[in-house]
């Protein structure tokens, strides 16, 4: 299979996945969401369209935030390999917890000390 070939299909999965989870497609909506999420150098709007179209394909850490926020495989999303089921399973319900947990990792380690302090001190 070509690269050019591998990216289209790259490009199918990830729409396929933001539709099912009922999210827009679109490239300003897709690099704010996953820029919510990394804690890494932010991706352009440009870098979100080139997913959405085709002509490129995430490195492995991007795609495991991408994976894990549309609740799918990094498998599947990469490869199209047939299972789709995420290591992860969140349903709606836990869907604010992911995003509790996608700030928490941008915290600074002074902040997250602060707040697992606050969470032991809550919990007891």
């Amino acid at each position: 299979m070509s690269n050019q070939q591998e990216k289209k299909l790259f490009a199918e999965r990830l729409n396929k996945a933001l539709r099912e989870a009922k999210h827009p497609i679109g490239p300003t909506y897709l690099s704010n969401e996953f820029n919510n999420r990394y804690d890494g150098q932010p991706i352009s709007v440009q870098s979100a369209n080139n997913w959405l179209l085709g002509k490129a394909i995430p490195n492995q850490d991007k795609l495991a935030i991408l994976a894990l926020w549309l609740n799918v495989s990094s498998q599947w999303l990469r490869f199209g390999d047939s299972d789709q089921t995420p290591i992860l399973n969140v349903n709606s319900s836990d869907s604010t917890d992911l995003d509790f947990f996608f700030k928490f990792k941008r915290l600074s380690k002074s902040q997250k000390k602060l707040i697992t302090s606050l969470i032991d001190e809550i919990l007891g």
